[in-house]
């Protein structure tokens, strides 16, 4: 199933996404994290992205991200965290 991102994943949405991930964790796998319209992102944005994908995985869930923006790539290897998302 796939789940889209905003455009923004930036501190101002955190609550707003946290809901919706958690909404997304009880779908069947795989999930499909389709991250094509994000142009926006911070710390805080990419750490509840990085909450999801953990959580995900700690409970034995297939979820990939898709279709991820330079935007989003970058800020995700500036923070360490190419691994969590299995970026290649």
């Amino acid at each position: 199933m796939d789940c889209l991102l905003e455009e923004c994943l930036d501190i101002s949405t955190v609550m707003d996404s946290s809901s919706n991930y958690k909404k997304w964790l009880n779908l069947p796998t795989p999930i499909l994290i389709d991250a094509s319209k994000v142009v926006r992102v911070d710390t805080a944005g990419i750490q509840a992205l990085a909450s999801l994908f953990a959580t995900a995985r700690a409970a034995d869930s297939n979820i990939q991200l898709i279709n991820a923006t330079d935007t989003l790539l970058e800020g995700i290897s500036i923070l360490g965290l190419s691994d969590l998302f299995e970026i290649h």
